[in-house]
């Protein structure tokens, strides 16, 4: 089924199924849903091949969980309450929902965009994990670089890392920037770019139709009010309280159940929409010409040159980056990690190959872990939220690594038709 069509194909509802068959409510948070820490406790690595030691580390991680950064889904849900309420049209469950939405916009007064707690921990966690996993190169006067946007998140999330670190050694010689001049490559932006992400995209006329059409939520709407209130301002409402609902899994101590309200179709479809607007502005979309991924050719080849420099050198052991999901989004695209570099016009194929929220939930990474052997071989192993990646189209010299020749030159030839 297309948003252009909306013809249904009988094999891509299976498809659309069975891709849907493991996911839970805090998922169809996208990238809202909290990093899955149980998750990554369960990965199993496969061990280096014999002779190969760690020799390097080159990393990009999205901020922790944060609050919403819009305050405008509190004011949209809220005064639509509010005209129902004087309508006399809510019920005594709508009137709950209502307190329990004030609610998280009083939590969230004062730190819209702010990283929580549960964001630092994510954070501390990711950076104990990656020392357990190559201790040798977090020894005494080891040299850790790290880098972040100038977004205060992305600063709090690479503080709490560099933490972590200094706590499994304190010898370590750890040093931090977040500087604009930065920013050309760890969080670039293009016009391009930036109108296909935008409200006014053209591919949003015909698509924004078919995301109102979704987005009435009749059964949270029957809850909510003594009759389903005939208004175009419905989706929109039920969007921000969508927003609000799946934000709360990321703030510790905030009682506010609110995706139960909503019934398993209720949230794929409100999901599924939400998704294939980040797929077009952030993946290798026709609909956007893939100006997403394009925009990160600047990220992939500072990590490219940057690791040749220090795998010379050995001047540093690990580079870590601290950014947005946008950018590890688009990133993941144009490598093509897991197959992620799909190329799609269809919802539902989108939404079973390129969920966002398992490509970039809250604290979402990358890591490129460089090995070297005695004769100068050398190989680099992709993790992706710390489970082990593969990439679309290149051979694997051993389960889970790589030539690092092999890989370096599949990704200096990546590129985009337009």
């Amino acid at each position: 089924m297309t948003w252009k069509t909306g013809i249904l194909v009988m094999a891509g509802l299976a498809l659309w199924a069975a891709g849907l068959k493991a996911q839970t409510p805090e998922q169809m948070g996208g990238i809202y849903y909290a990093y899955p820490e149980k998750d990554v406790a369960d990965a199993q690595l496969q061990a280096a091949p014999d002779g190969f030691k760690p020799v390097y580390v080159s990393h990009y991680g999205r901020h922790g969980s944060r609050w919403p950064v819009n305050a405008k889904i509190y004011k949209h849900t809220a005064d639509f309450f509010q005209e129902q309420q004087l309508a006399q049209n809510l019920t005594d469950e709508g009137k709950a929902v209502w307190k329990l939405t004030t609610l998280c916009a009083g939590n969230a007064k004062g730190h819209l965009g702010e990283l929580t707690p549960m964001g630092e921990r994510q954070h501390r966690g990711i950076a104990t994990r990656m020392a357990v996993r190559v201790p040798s190169l977090f020894a005494d006067g080891a040299r850790i670089e790290a880098r972040s946007s100038t977004e205060p998140r992305c600063i709090m999330s690479m503080a709490a890392f560099c933490e972590a670190l200094k706590e499994v050694n304190g010898k370590l010689d750890l040093r931090r920037h977040a500087t604009p001049g930065d920013m050309d490559f760890i969080h670039h932006k293009t016009e391009e770019a930036d109108m296909m992400n935008s409200d006014v995209a053209p591919w949003r006329w015909e698509f924004d139709p078919y995301r109102d059409s979704v987005s009435r939520c009749p059964a949270v709407a029957a809850r909510l009010f003594r009759e389903v209130p005939d208004t175009p301002a419905l989706p929109l409402f039920m969007r921000s309280l969508y927003d609000i609902a799946i934000s709360v899994q990321d703030i510790d101590g905030l009682e506010a159940d609110l995706l139960s309200l909503f019934s398993a179709d209720e949230l794929k479809a409100l999901w599924k929409a939400a998704n294939y607007i980040q797929y077009v502005g952030n993946g290798r979309s026709p609909l956007s010409g893939s100006s997403g991924p394009q925009c990160v050719r600047p990220l992939l080849d500072e990590m490219l040159t940057r690791a040749d420099e220090m795998l010379e050198s050995g001047d540093v052991a690990v580079d870590l980056r601290f950014g947005h999901d946008t950018d590890l989004l688009r990133l993941v695209s144009l490598m093509g990690i897991d197959d992620y570099g799909i190329e799609s016009e269809d919802i539902d194929d989108v939404a079973t190959r390129w969920p966002n929220y398992r490509i970039a939930p809250m604290a979402a990474n990358l890591q490129l872990i460089f090995y070297r052997d005695a004769s100068g071989q050398e190989l680099v192993q992709p993790l992706l939220n710390e489970h082990p990646a593969r990439i679309a189209g290149l051979n694997e010299t051993a389960p889970g690594f790589y030539s690092w020749p092999a890989f370096k030159a599949r990704m200096s030839a990546t590129h985009i038709e337009k």
